[in-house]
């Protein structure tokens, strides 16, 4: 008989314990809470010629009342608290801090601001103009040296406070890489722009270039073999037969010059056999000269072949 009773309209009684539980979830879940939240404040339409260079408090506690589970729901992180400071002077404004300034869900309620006013300082911004600055790192290759380096515009007009007037003296540019440059460069390149001030006018880059001369360089080398120009009706023997030559020329020229490129000789010239002190006749690469050679005069023993 009981057991009758328990099972007879299952489905209903079943329909009903299911509406019963999402009727008692209802309602806890729209019980209220509170929540005490700190959030920034941001400002809106600052005057273009104004920057706000203090505030009294940069973030706020908010007291908040609302359903429990819209609370939880909630994005703390997202919370800010906006002011306008549309028509704003410069100096110091009063600003009260209203539960309309504040983004928050619409069954979410403000019941108390701390602080409910901020004060905020205005400075007015002045134009200024700097040279550009082209900042390079690195060193060019070993044969050359950095001629001349531009940058085209050479200045820009920039916007800032008087504090950045004063301690900003140039704009400078990306950091460009010139390690092991062994030609002119000509690239555009983008201005890293201190964050105190801003380009009166964009820009989208400035024009680089960078000059490089070749060095000249000097070189002594060694074991250079001197040769006779011989006649047929003579022999020479040459005392010592290897000497030193020191070139001068361009670096790149000069770096790899070796021993076996270089000519030196002694002409005979008809010369009657005996013993002669005679300077070698160097022959170098076009463009290297002969700054010495050692020993200057060799000693040259001419007799009959």
């Amino acid at each position: 008989m009981i057991r009758s009773l328990l099972f007879k309209n299952i489905g209903l009684k079943i329909l009903s314990l299911c509406f019963a539980i999402v009727l008692w979830y209802s309602v806890v879940s729209e019980r209220q809470s509170n929540l005490l939240v700190t959030v920034p404040l941001t400002f809106v339409n600052v005057p273009k010629t104004m920057k706000v260079k203090k505030i009294s408090d940069e973030r706020v506690s908010l007291h908040l009342e609302g359903p429990l589970s819209s609370l939880r729901a909630m994005d703390v992180g997202k919370i800010r608290g906006t002011i306008d400071l549309k028509g704003a002077h410069e100096g110091k404004s009063r600003y009260e801090l209203l539960p309309r300034h504040f983004n928050l869900p619409e069954n979410i309620r403000v019941e108390g601001i701390s602080p409910e006013v901020v004060y905020i300082v205005l400075e007015r911004l002045i134009t200024f103009k700097l040279p550009v600055k082209p900042r390079l790192r690195g060193k060019v290759d070993l044969h050359y040296v950095i001629q001349k380096v531009s940058v085209k515009p050479k200045f820009v007009w920039v916007v800032g406070d008087r504090r950045a007037r004063l301690s900003i003296d140039n704009i400078p540019t990306e950091i460009i890489n010139v390690n092991g440059l062994k030609k002119n460069l000509k690239k555009e390149v983008e201005l890293d722009i201190p964050r105190d001030v801003h380009l009166e006018k964009k820009i989208e880059g400035v024009e680089f270039s960078i000059e490089l001369r070749e060095k000249v360089w000097d070189k002594e080398i060694d074991n250079v073999k001197v040769t006779c120009v011989k006649t047929e009706n003579y022999l020479c023997s040459l005392y010592p037969q290897l000497i030193k030559v020191f070139v001068r020329g361009r670096a790149t020229q000069v770096d790899v010059l070796t021993a076996s490129e270089i000519r030196a000789s002694i002409p005979i010239n008809n010369r009657s056999p005996g013993t002669y002190f005679l300077s070698p006749e160097i022959l170098l690469p076009h463009g290297i000269k002969v700054l010495s050679v050692s020993p200057r005069k060799i000693k040259v023993v001419i007799s009959k072949n």
